[in-house]
């Protein structure tokens, strides 16, 4: 009878060795089976990159109101123009809440274009924690809101783009400020099961980055800091299984890009509220009007440390809107505010249209006549400006304003300059056609010859090389006449 015992035990004990073993592995393979995103933070953590190593220059486009105003054919027609234009990303929102002409007429869980909704209600109230699913749907003959979702996802990754996703603009639905165009309807807890509800559904695409908040700030109307960490716990439950709290540094980070959207509060965004939580892998600006800022707040972000982040323009002011000043923001403002933006540090640029001459727009909505301002200037060359920070090893840039010795401008007319290691050039970027003053020697380089070529943004033409006449204190630089905007090139020889 001992014997028999003893074999029990040692039965026993060795079949939970083999279970436990068997766990491990399970948790082995269950990661294994997970997909990551194909985008991740580079090794000097200044950019984001492709899983195959490449740099990935970030030129976004905003459709927020997508899944909520467009058709399928609609969003083809404008990832295909996009992509055309060599953008290689959309920011959409999910819950975003309809606003028609009638400034009083705002819906808070409105059908998308084939009548769905994305929560039930509870008397008139969407609920958060309870998405409206219906079996039998496919993206390509949708049963439910969240089929037009995966159409959305899947439609950008054909064209090779990614999708910035806000699960929902802040501003109107957790913050609840946005004056008559609000309703209180997250909780906490509800921002955590609604996250771990995407993270879930899809966590199959690897062409996502997350983006929390929603034009708004963390403690605007309370402090809110929590139910947007809560969010980033979710998306990641619902990926990966498991739970980990938005404090905590853990690989399971690495299965989600995640960001953070403020409003345009000058110097107010998203590393003022989260830039040490581990779930945030890259920072967010907005300045949505034509500010003075855009450069002062790239660099603000370019020059935190402890941790070093990626930083990227995610709402400038958009083309078709109107300044402080009352003027038309014009193709030349938006290739202003990308260079400045990316000479200035960022990782990336968001172009955003608004509206035209004929009140078409806004195409951020996107709403009526927005296929017309799909091809305002601006929108057109942002292609150039992808195509000359690439050409030129953007990814190895420093700033370096110190060289324009007189003549900066300010603001948004401020002159601005880097320093590429890889290529030896000085590059600076005039936003208005005027004269400066370049003085290599405050960066310690000192040439016999000089070669400087100009570069047109708005065409992408270069014009030859040609040596310049070096003087005591620099040497004077005069863009090509007739050029609204200019890049100068300088090559030491």
């Amino acid at each position: 009878m001992g014997g028999n015992s003893n074999y029990l035990i040692l039965l026993l004990l060795i079949t939970m060795v083999g279970c436990s073993g068997n766990s491990e592995n399970s948790n082995a393979q269950h990661k294994s089976d997970l997909l990551k995103p194909r985008l991740s933070v580079s090794e000097d953590k200044r950019y984001l990159e492709l899983d195959d190593g490449k740099p990935f220059f970030w030129l976004g486009g905003t459709a927020w109101g997508m899944s909520e105003w467009l058709t399928r054919e609609q969003v083809d027609h404008y990832l295909d123009d996009r992509k055309e234009k060599d953008f290689n990303l959309v920011q959409i929102c999910l819950f975003w809440g309809k606003r028609e002409d009638d400034p009083l007429n705002f819906t808070v869980n409105p059908p998308n274009a084939y009548g769905f909704k994305a929560f039930h209600e509870v008397d008139g109230s969407p609920d958060p924690s309870r998405p409206l699913l219906n079996e039998g749907g496919t993206p390509q003959n949708p049963n439910d809101y969240w089929d037009h979702v995966d159409y959305i996802i899947q439609a950008a990754n054909e064209r090779n783009m990614f999708v910035a996703i806000l699960p929902v603009w802040g501003r109107r639905y957790v913050n609840a400020i946005h004056k008559r165009f609000s309703k209180k309807v997250f909780s906490i807890s509800g921002m955590k099961d609604y996250g771990d509800f995407l993270g879930d559904r899809f966590k199959v695409y690897d062409n996502i980055i997350w983006v929390l908040g929603g034009d708004v700030q963390a403690d605007s109307g309370g402090n809110f800091l929590n139910y947007y960490r809560s969010m980033a716990e979710g998306i990641i439950a619902g990926i990966t299984d498991e739970a980990i709290k938005w404090d905590e540094p853990s690989e399971l980070w690495d299965y989600a890009l995640m960001t953070y959207h403020p409003d345009g509060a000058p110097l107010k965004n998203s590393s003022l509220w989260f830039h040490n939580d581990p779930w945030l892998d890259f920072n967010m600006i907005e300045t949505f009007k034509w500010r003075d800022s855009v450069y002062l707040a790239i660099q603000h972000d370019y020059q935190l440390s402890n941790p070093v982040k990626p930083t990227v323009m995610g709402e400038p002011a958009y083309e078709g809107n109107k300044n402080p000043y009352g003027e038309i923001i014009k193709g030349i403002h938006m290739r202003g505010q990308a260079y400045q933006s990316i000479f200035g540090g960022a990782a990336g640029f968001t172009y955003g249209g608004f509206r035209d001459e004929e009140r078409n727009g806004p195409l951020f909505s996107p709403f009526k006549g927005w296929e017309k301002l799909l091809d305002m200037e601006g929108a057109n060359s942002m292609k150039y400006v992808k195509a000359f920070c690439l050409r030129h090893n953007w990814p190895d840039w420093t700033p370096a304003n110190n060289v324009i010795k007189s003549s900066r401008g300010e603001g948004a007319l401020q002159k601005v300059a880097v320093y590429s290691k890889s290529t030896g050039e000085y590059i600076i970027y005039f936003p208005e056609n005027s004269d400066a003053i370049i003085d290599l020697s405050v960066h310690g380089k000192k040439a016999e010859k000089i070669l400087a070529q100009w570069y047109d943004p708005k065409s992408g033409d270069y014009t030859e090389k040609s040596p310049v006449a070096i003087i005591d204190n620099g040497m004077e630089a005069s863009p090509p006449k007739n050029w609204s905007d200019s890049i100068l090139i300088l090559t030491l020889k």
